[in-house]
């Protein structure tokens, strides 16, 4: 009788659980194929997380279902490069073969996991592991998973408009700028938070293999985006699932009192507050010395 699992040579076979403590092999039950051979079944490749901040650690799990016959080796590669392998019947049983950029945890890296250390944006690729199992033909099954390292803006997007007050009736013309980053930023324009038809949208290099997004945009102003006093211009700029942030400013017109509007990105109240305190404290000054 086979049994799905990881083969630990502290503990023996085990159950392979997630950091979120859910097994990472649960539903491999459902999809494994059996080698034509009896022994090694199909492997799967998980890596985790999948995308990742620059400087951050990464798990490997290569997931695989012995039977009858013991592992002869397992094999990790970044693209055609090998850089781990786990032989039990080798003294010692582990290697690290050096390959640029790559820095393998070996306290933390055995026959089933693969820890690469303070990974760089020059890693993202494709990744694969293979099992060849003890046999005199060795048969052997092959994984691969994709690793995407992403660097992320340091500061909030910055939006610039053409003029300082607007009517309506007037053109706006703007652009929001977000990095550098990588990949680049994926830029939005709002008005009053309904979006805006983009304008040209551009990349450009950016320092250590990053990049500058910049995206314009032109669109008239009508009476209806006054209708809530100054219309608000919002900048959303993203980055894959792991950066989201945004900044405002009020299109005020020329024969409008400037007032605090809702401007800015996310978690800027304190600073809004601040301001208003810093402001009603210098009218109380100012009315005290009159």
């Amino acid at each position: 009788m086979t049994r799905l699992c990881e083969i630990d040579s502290r503990t023996g076979p085990r159950d392979t659980k997630g950091s979120d403590g859910v097994g990472i092999h649960k539903s491999l039950e459902d999809n494994v194929l059996e080698d034509e051979a009896g022994g090694l079944r199909t492997t799967e490749l998980h890596i985790m997380p999948r995308v990742v901040q620059r400087g951050r650690n990464v798990t490997m799990a290569c997931l695989y279902q012995v039977h009858q016959s013991e592992i002869y080796s397992v094999k990790w590669y970044r693209g055609t490069q090998e850089f781990y392998r786990y032989s039990p019947l080798e003294s010692p049983t582990t290697r690290v073969t050096p390959v640029n950029g790559i820095k393998v945890d070996r306290l933390n890296s055995n026959e089933t996991h693969v820890v690469l250390m303070r990974v760089t944006p020059n890693l993202s690729g494709n990744y694969s592991c293979e099992v060849i199992q003890n046999a005199h033909t060795f048969p052997h099954f092959t994984a691969s998973a994709r690793l995407d390292v992403v660097v992320l803006p340091a500061t909030s997007p910055s939006i610039l408009t053409s003029q300082h007050y607007y009517m309506p009736g007037d053109v706006l013309r703007g652009n929001c700028s977000s990095g550098p980053s990588r990949p680049p930023s994926e830029l939005t324009f709002y008005i009053n938070d309904l979006p805006v038809t983009p304008g040209m949208h551009q990349v450009q290099p950016a320092p250590d293999g990053l990049f500058w997004s910049e995206l314009y945009v032109q669109v008239q102003l009508w009476p209806a985006h006054y209708e809530r006093g100054a219309p608000i211009l919002r900048c959303e700029a993203k980055v894959s699932d792991l950066y989201r942030d945004n900044s405002a400013v009020a299109l005020y017109s020329a024969n409008s009192d400037p007032k605090i509007e809702r401007v800015t990105s996310p978690g800027s109240g304190a600073k809004l507050r601040a301001c208003q305190f810093l402001l009603l404290l210098h009218i109380i000054v100012w009315a005290n010395n009159t």
